[in-house]
Formats: C-alpha cells, sequence, structure tokens
C-alpha cells in the first residue's frame, strides 16, 4: 500500500487534540511487563472501554554499531527506569526513518509498538497489525490504516501494532555486511528480523495486557502482508503465532541477497564509503548520518507490479528488498509446498490469504496512470504493454492467446458493471496477483503443517470519481479491504458509509474476528473460497466450491503467463 503522508502540521494538531482531549476523558492504567512498569490511558468507544499503551520500545535501538544487524529483545540494561509513560501518542509520532518526496521522515530509534486491549485481566487472542507501505514508508498507528481503540473494542481482541526498519535501513544488502566477523548472519530483510523480535516481546508480556500467547495472529496487508510471508517461512519465528492474515502480497520471491547487492552496486560509494577495506567501508556506513544515507535510494524501482508484466521495464518488476538468505528467509513462499523446507517447524498455522479484484486499479485512480475510458483505449495500453513485453524479454503472446484474453475477460461488453478500466485492471490483477495467491493458498495445503485458505474481495463502491483529468468509476482496488476494515479512515469516497460499503466493513472484520478466536465460517475450508461482493445479504458473503478467476487463471497458467506475477 503506497503511503499519502498527511501534511505534517495537519498530523501534529489532530494528535494535539487527541492528547488534550485525552487528559480530560482518559484515566490512567499501570501494568508490569519485563521490562518494568507501564503507565497506558482508558479511552471510551462506543462499543466499550479500551486500555491505550502506545509506542512503547520492543527492541534495542539499531543504531551505531547496530545499524544492519538482526535486532535483539529489548532487556537487562537496555530497559527504562521508573514508570514508562505509554499513555498518550507521542508528537511527532515514533516511526522509522523513510525518505518520501524529497524529504526524510522518522528516526532510526524506533522499534516501537502499540497495544490496545479491552480487558486487562482477560486472556483474549491477539492480533498483531504489520503495516504496509512498498516496504518503505509508513507507521504502526497511521490513523485509518491500523486498528484504533474503537476497532480493538469491535473485534474484542488485544491489538498490537508494530514499527519494522523500513527502506534501505531495513533491507540492505552487500559484502560489507555479510562479512561482518563480529555480527555473522546479516543478509538483509532486517524488516522482517524486526516483526520476528515484536513477536518475541509479545510472547514475553502479552499476559499483561489481557493476551493469551498460545493465541497469535499476525496480519499484514501488501508489503505488511511481505513481511507476514517472511514469518511464515523463517523457522526462528515457530510457535511465535499460530494463524496469519495476509492481504494483497507479492508472493513470487526470487531475488536473492546477491541479487539485492547486484541491483544497488554502486550505493556504498554512493554514500561516499570509498575506503579500500571491507572493514573500513563498513565502519564508514555504520558511521554515516542517517538522513545522507537514504537521500540516496531509488525510488523509481518496484512499481511494475501495478502494471501489465515489465510495464515500467525490468527496474519496475522487483525491488530487491525482501530477499532469500541463508538465514532468515531460506526459500520462497511458494515453495513450502514441500515439507521438507519446514522440517524444523513444529507449530501448525492457519493461514487466509486475501486478494482484491482489481489491485492495479490502485494507479489509474490515484496515480493517473494507464488510465482508458473507451474500448479502444483499452485495446491500444494492451497492445502497447504486450509489445513492450515482447522487446523486453522476447517473449510472445500468440494471436490465439491474444483473442482468447478478449473473449474470457469480455473486451468490448456493454454492461454497467463492466466497462474498459475494469477490463484491463481485472486481467492485469489475476496476471500479477489473483493467480499465484491461489497457487500458493494450494501449496500451503500440501505441507501439512498448513491450512491455507483462500478470500477474494470484489465488494466495491458504487461511485465515479475524478482521477486527475478524467472520471472513472472506483474499483476493488489494492488496499480497498483495509479501507473498509479500519472504517474508512483514508478515502472517504461520498458512497464510503453507504450500505455496500458498511456491509464490506462488518464482513471484514467477521472474517477477521473468526480467524482470531479459532471460529470456524460455514463451509469456508481448504477447498473452498470466500468471495466479499456487492450483492445484497446473504450473498454479500458466499462460499464458492471453485478459485477465484479459475478459468482466467488457467488460461494464464497454460500460456506460461504466470512467470510474470508479482515479485519481492
Amino acid at each position: 500500500y503506497t503511503i499519502k503522508f498527511e501534511d505534517s502540521m495537519i498530523l501534529t494538531t489532530l494528535l494535539t487534540l487527541g492528547t488534550v482531549l485525552c487528559a480530560a476523558y482518559c484515566s490512567e492504567v499501570q501494568v508490569t511487563l519485563e521490562c518494568g512498569a507501564v503507565k497506558g490511558s482508558k479511552v471510551s468507544t462506543d462499543v466499550g472501554d479500551v486500555y491505550e499503551f502506545h509506542q512503547l520500545p520492543y527492541g534495542v535501538p539499531p543504531v551505531g554499531a547496530r545499524r544492519w544487524t538482526h535486532s535483539q529483545p529489548l532487556e537487562g540494561s537496555g530497559c527504562w527506569e521508573g514508570v514508562y509513560d505509554a499513555s498518550h501518542q507521542p508528537i511527532p509520532p515514533v516511526r522509522c526513518v523513510q525518505y518520501w518526496s524529497g524529504e526524510v521522515n522518522g528516526q532510526e530509534d524506533c522499534l516501537h509498538l502499540s497495544v490496545r486491549t479491552p480487558d486487562l485481566d482477560g486472556s483474549l487472542p491477539v492480533l498483531v497489525w504489520i503495516h504496509g507501505g512498498s516496504l518503505m514508508s509508513g507507521w504502526n498507528d497511521d490513523p485509518g490504516y491500523s486498528p484504533n481503540a474503537a476497532f480493538t473494542a469491535d473485534l474484542n481482541v488485544v491489538t498490537v501494532n508494530i514499527n519494522y526498519r523500513l527502506d534501505i535501513m531495513g533491507f540492505f544488502s552487500s559484502p560489507e555486511i555479510w562479512n561482518d566477523p563480529e555480527s555473522p548472519g546479516n543478509y538483509g530483510n532486517f524488516g522482517i528480523g524486526d516483526a520476528l523480535t515484536a513477536l518475541k516481546w509479545v510472547q514475553a508480556n502479552i499476559r499483561s495486557f489481557g493476551g493469551d500467547p498460545a493465541s497469535v495472529t499476525v496480519m499484514g496487508e501488501s508489503s505488511g502482508g511481505t513481511i507476514a510471508l517472511g514469518l511464515l517461512v523463517a523457522d526462528q519465528a515457530d510457535g511465535l503465532f499460530n494463524k496469519a492474515i495476509v492481504m494483497s502480497a507479492p508472493t513470487k520471491w526470487e531475488s536473492t541477497y546477491q541479487d539485492a547487492y547486484e541491483a544497488r552496486k554502486s550505493f556504498v560509494s554512493d554514500v561516499g564509503c570509498t575506503q579500500d577495506t571491507e572493514s573500513e567501508r563498513r565502519e564508514c556506513l555504520r558511521s554515516k548520518d542517517v538522513a545522507s544515507i537514504i537521500q540516496h535510494v531509488d525510488l523509481n524501482r518496484g512499481w511494475g507490479f501495478y502494471d501489465f508484466p515489465l510495464g515500467n521495464g525490468w527496474t519496475g518488476e522487483s525491488m530487491d528488498y525482501n530477499v532469500l538468505e541463508p538465514n532468515l528467509v531460506k526459500v520462497a513462499p511458494l515453495d513450502l509446498a514441500d515439507p521438507g523446507h519446514t522440517a524444523e517447524k513444529r507449530t501448525p498455522v492457519t493461514v487466509v490469504l486475501v486478494s482484491t479484484a482489481q489491485e492495479t486499479g490502485y494507479n489509474p485512480l490515484y496515480y493517473s496512470t494507464n488510465q482508458v475510458t473507451s474500448w479502444q483505449g483499452a485495446r491500444d495500453l494492451l497492445n502497447k504493454k504486450i509489445d513492450n513485453l515482447k522487446s523486453e524479454t522476447g517473449f510472445e503472446l500468440s494471436p490465439e492467446l491474444r483473442a482468447e484474453i478478449d473473449k474470457v475477460y469480455q473486451f468490448g461488453v456493454k454492461d454497467k458493471d463492466w466497462w474498459p478500466q475494469i477490463f484491463y485492471d481485472t486481467l492485469t490483477t489475476d496476471l500479477r496477483a489473483t493467480c499465484l495467491t491461489n497457487e500458493l493458498t494450494e501449496d500451503l495445503n500440501h505441507n501439512p503443517l498448513y491450512t491455507g485458505l483462500r478470500a477474494y474481495v470484489q465488494s466495491r463502491p458504487d461511485e465515479v470519481i475524478t482521477a486527475g483529468s478524467v472520471q472513472l468509476p472506483f474499483e476493488t482496488v489494492h488496499g480497498w479491504d483495509t479501507e473498509a476494515l479500519f472504517g474508512f479512515g483514508w478515502f472517504q469516497l461520498a458512497s464510503s458509509k453507504e450500505r455496500h460499503q458498511r456491509k464490506l466493513e462488518n464482513n471484514l472484520r467477521d472474517l477477521v474476528e473468526h480467524i482470531c478466536y479459532g471460529k470456524e465460517i460455514e463451509g469456508f475450508n481448504p477447498s473452498t473460497s470466500l468471495v466479499l461482493s456487492n450483492e445484497d445479504f446473504p450473498e454479500s458473503v458466499k462460499v464458492q466450491e471453485s478459485r477465484p478467476q479459475e478459468a482466467e487463471c488457467a488460461m494464464w497458467r497454460e500460456n506460461d503467463m504466470l512467470q510474470w506475477g508479482w515479485q519481492n
């Protein structure tokens, strides 16, 4: 999910107002953790009271010699003295260093999390939220894109929202880091390692908040789902969670830590570390001011996953951030079908894989790219993308396949629920995301350790919006599921409070609540799919015997097109 940064003045005003209101209407509460006493606050919602604890440190600050090493739990001499005040959101909020729109935001000492609970004395299921943002941006308590007090009370679970290192600070890989004799095993994926450290913190401390450490669900969307998949692979995460909800995540991981280095081979010299030896360059890298480092990040990589294959060239195909490496993420998620890859694991995990029907429609609506308003425009755009794929790779779509695409995706059909933009965005989404998400579901169910479940969101607002200079109907785009889940806090479309959208919010919350509590949904099992649609009750949620877009995916698979799915 591409984070839209709030204007800093508006955000500061909102947080300040919240602090003032809390001072007037909240009461304080105190709990004791392994690291010491913590002060939180009790807030009231329409559903009930919730206790909030904002921005608790969970890991040793990854600064200095710890930069680009895997995080460690905060303990012993690293703990605080006295009572840690977590009763309100700090101003500015704690978020990890990120570079966006020419500005450096956040801080390197950012391994913090927030906890909300309806019952300090209970034993409630725990939901750990991992935000998205292309592994480049975002923060744990982003308003409208994270569990808040009302969400926590509504689901009656303990929620934990985590920060993790982002961008080059969280996913850098180079020989200077690999070959550190003082700190072996650091090949990248530090953001995934941070999530692992946060889960260890949950196991050690969540009882103090009324949470059950034996019932932990991790939930991530977009690149947050990428982190969740990394945790699913990591042997070190075994036993730290037993359920996962993975929303709109790239399932095709191919880049290795060596590939990541090759993609950014000049980075070390770009930041001014040109010494003769690795050890000298390593010391230089760890001594540099973080702002001078992150400004050398390439912001143009990875955007191709919102497009037809190679639509943004080779640099658009992969960010080379989350990588395959010998320590934490040894195999790709799609390789988990082989039980040999999980021989060291013991804890069964139920995994719900969720995607939306027009993931790639995010860019036409919000960045005004790949917009089509006529069937001829859709034909011209698709032909252009197909020709580009051939010129870049030599891969050619046959005339027969082009004709089948038109037939399967109803090219030119005039219908109130089908138009040129949704034609293009649905076929690119199936090719990039839907089909491989189906395949990962099947792969997980070949491994006795996992139960793979598939959910598909095709419920969209019945609304036309202005996108740049054109008007387009709003589709079920990347992020629309979390937009509904968290109460429509970002987009605020005119109809976002109307019945289709309100039903989508309730249905998604019911799905999450059922998974957290381990409750069954009638008919929903590894061989069926749960589909959330615009239909009226009871059809707004239905269980179907087939996978989403099964015929369409069969066509892409038979023509060897799934090699172009979303990559890491």
